[in-house]
C-alpha cells in the first residue's frame, strides 16, 4: 500500500510543492529548521541560509543532497544555491540561554556535537536552546 506522500509525489504538477517536505527529510529536521528552501526553477533549488558559514558547510555536502533530493523527488536538480538571509531569534531579549537545565543543554549538545565549524555548531545550540525557552514561556 502506498503511502499519502508517496502517492502525492508521484503526481506531476506537485513534485514541486514538496521540495521543502523532502528537503526537511534528506538533510534533518536540524538543519532544516536554519537552511530553508525557497524556490526552484531550471534544475536549480535555490536555499535560504543565515550565513556564509552555513552556505559554505552545506556546500560541500550538495552533491549527496542533490541525489538524495532527486531520488526522493524524481526532480532533475542539478546545482544548489546558498542564499543568505537576515536571521533573527525573535523574542530573544525575553529569553536567556543561562535558563536551560543542565538537561537541555546536554540534549542541545546531544544534536550539535557532530558539526564541524564551531560557529555553526554554536548558532544551531543558539537555535534549538531559544526553541525550548519559547516553548517553556509559551512565546
Amino acid at each position: 500500500m502506498k503511502s499519502l506522500s508517496n502517492v502525492l509525489l508521484s503526481l506531476p504538477l506537485r513534485r514541486y510543492s514538496f521540495l521543502p517536505i523532502v528537503w526537511k527529510r534528506v538533510v534533518g529536521e536540524n538543519i532544516a529548521k536554519f537552511a530553508q528552501v525557497i524556490y526552484y526553477k531550471d534544475g536549480i533549488l535555490f536555499v535560504g541560509v543565515p550565513s556564509g558559514t552555513h552556505a559554505a558547510e552545506l556546500s560541500t555536502y550538495s552533491d549527496e543532497i542533490m541525489e538524495k533530493l532527486s531520488k526522493e523527488l524524481d526532480v532533475p536538480i542539478n546545482e544548489i544555491k546558498f542564499r543568505t538571509y537576515e536571521f533573527h531569534i525573535r523574542f530573544e531579549k525575553d529569553l536567556n540561554l543561562d535558563d536551560l537545565t543542565e538537561e537541555d543543554k546536554r540534549y542541545i549538545n546531544s544534536i550539535v556535537s557532530n558539526i564541524k565549524y564551531p560557529q555553526i555548531r554554536e548558532s544551531v545550540f543558539k537555535i534549538i536552546g531559544y526553541h525550548i525557552l519559547r516553548k517553556r514561556k509559551g512565546l
